[in-house]
């Protein structure tokens, strides 16, 4: 029965093949006698004229549902997407008149991006989750515009030069990069004279020097710095170099003295920070002149070493006199 069956599907496909080829021959032989010459390159543009006005509605309805979703998610925000949209559509019909002073180039530079999308499908859900970021954003850089437009906000650094204080910041295996560029900014703010980094800890010109920059700012270029391969040999250069300071370890021990009760000599401060997870090095605590701590009224043992740092130094400008 198999056998058959496949005897009668071939002689079908016979005949099939054989019909197709009659009427491919007869539709040449009418269509060479009778029809007008057909200019390829006209159809071929019509064609390409065609797929670009659907590509055109395509991209029309992809704009509009993309609007809709973002517009939705600044409405949440407070802000009006309807004033925004007119605000980006002024900016590329006619850029000669700059951006709209109410949102900021930024803003609505971000606003068009996302309009246009990326390329291929999307879900409905992904749509959104992109709509609420971008929203986000919108509502972050129309608030830093107008904080920059506002002149009684300084956002200018200072050109006149730092006031430098006798204080030395020493970090020791600190191993975050972003750490290290807090706590150079934090020293630029208080005035301090050097950073000295030791052990793994990134520092400028050396590992993790890009990542460190990314948190300092520039603070990196103004403020001295040092780099020793050991602990040991930073306390040996402090105590040849900078005899007259006082070497004091930051840590929670049990022979720390509460930071708030600590006098500290307007002689010159050396404060040591060790890792963020094992702290100071045990093997140099003997070695310093003094401990302190900051009090912890948490669960926590203690506080990032970029946190702790402003404590302290604040306080130390503070007894002499440099908040007056």
């Amino acid at each position: 029965m198999a056998i058959r069956c496949d005897r009668i599907s071939l002689l079908v496909l016979i005949l099939m093949t054989s019909l197709c080829r009659g009427l491919l021959t007869s539709s040449r032989f009418f269509r060479k006698r009778y029809l007008p010459t057909v200019n390829k390159d006209e159809v071929y543009c019509n064609l390409r004229l065609f797929a670009a006005s659907d590509e055109s509605i395509i991209q029309t309805t992809k704009r509009e549902t993309r609007k809709s979703f973002l517009g939705e998610q600044l409405k949440v925000l407070g802000i009006d997407a309807e004033m925004l949209y007119g605000a980006a559509m002024q900016s590329m019909q006619d850029p000669t008149k700059g951006y709209d002073i109410r949102f900021g180039k930024s803003a609505i530079k971000t606003y068009r991006s996302f309009l246009v999308g990326a390329t291929g499908e999307e879900s409905d859900m992904k749509l959104q989750a992109a709509a609420t970021r971008c929203a986000r954003q919108v509502d972050f850089l129309i608030k830093r515009h107008k904080s920059q437009e506002a002149d009684w906000i300084r956002h200018t650094d200072t050109l006149d030069g730092r006031t430098i204080y006798p204080i030395i910041i020493v970090l020791d295996n600190v191993r975050s990069a972003f750490n290290v560029g807090s706590i150079f900014r934090t020293a630029d703010a208080t005035g301090c004279n050097m950073v000295i980094t030791t052990g793994i800890t990134p520092h400028p010109g050396g590992s993790g020097a890009d990542k460190l920059s990314r948190s300092a700012l520039g603070a990196e270029r103004l403020i001295p710095h040092k780099h020793f391969n050991t602990m040991q040999d930073a306390l040996e250069y402090l105590r040849c170099e900078r005899g007259e300071y006082q070497v004091i370890g930051m840590e929670t021990t049990e022979k720390s003295k509460k930071y708030c009760s600590m006098i500290f000599p307007r002689e010159g401060c050396a404060f040591i920070l060790g890792n963020e997870v094992s702290g100071v090095d045990t093997e140099i605590m003997p070695l310093l002149d003094d401990l302190i701590e900051i009090p912890m009224f948490g669960a926590k043992n203690s506080l990032n070493i970029a946190a702790c740092a402003p404590v302290v130094l604040y306080e130390v400008l503070r007894q002499w006199g440099a908040m007056d």
